[in-house]
């Protein structure tokens, strides 16, 4: 989705600038054509074994001919069926913008969610590898959030770290304007003032393991839209 697009289906202001559009690593859509081919494989596997020892089975010609056609039949299914959560996973999208970050998920394949984090509420990022990460250069994104709202996770991410120093510079500078009064703060007050500073801002590090949270004030809860489901009238 180019930047124009995303203004139009997401919840972001006409001159809000879009910092970053984060997707998954090749390797997470790899690793369900791989896993498809495995069930292709075993299922030829038995076919052969089927049509090679017809005589041991006891099995007619009619029979494995069956049994041909039936394994040629179930490949073809898992192949076609394998593009389907590809595809879903191709729609899964972290974005970030100079305000706030939008995470885009398909929970199924006619269902999509919006859930929306002001970068003021933004306590923490993770990143995590494991050593498959390791080998083919992936990691997993992990935005934690204060009190109890949900934290975001975005999985099978390459360069995982560097959208997560951007993540933290983003919050930094958001945090910096709501300090000197340049736009508004989003903790119930119409304006920001020296009152209600933020108490410090995310550290300019980023570890696999978890660090410690930022200081902000604990936020209203996240706002998440649903595409299936209609807005309460007003």
């Amino acid at each position: 989705m180019n930047e124009e697009t995303l203004h139009k289906q997401l919840p972001i202001g006409e001159n809000e600038k879009i910092l970053a559009v984060i997707k998954h690593h090749w390797f997470a859509y790899a690793s369900i054509f791989f896993g498809a081919g495995i069930l292709c494989l075993l299922i030829l596997v038995v076919v052969i074994l089927a049509a090679s020892g017809s005589t041991e089975l006891g099995l007619s010609e009619s029979a494995v001919n069956s049994v041909i056609i039936l394994g040629i039949m179930f490949m073809a299914v898992v192949a076609a069926f394998s593009f389907i959560p590809v595809w879903i996973r191709k729609q899964e999208t972290l974005v970030l913008t100079e305000e706030a970050l939008l995470q885009i998920k398909k929970p199924s394949l006619f269902a999509s969610k919006v859930s929306q984090l002001n970068l003021q509420h933004v306590a923490d990022v993770t990143v995590r590898q494991d050593t498959i990460g390791s080998m083919f250069g992936f990691a997993h994104l992990t935005i934690e959030t204060p009190g109890e709202q949900d934290n975001y996770e975005f999985s099978v991410v390459g360069g995982a770290r560097e959208y997560a120093k951007k993540i933290i510079e983003a919050h930094e500078n958001y945090a910096a304007a709501l300090e000197s009064g340049r736009i508004h703060s989003t903790l119930g007050e119409d304006t920001f003032s020296q009152n209600n500073k933020p108490s410090g801002s995310a550290q300019n590090n980023v570890t696999p393991q978890a660090g410690g949270g930022i200081g902000v004030p604990p936020p209203p809860s996240e706002t998440t839209n649903n595409d299936n489901v209609p807005p309460n009238p007003s």
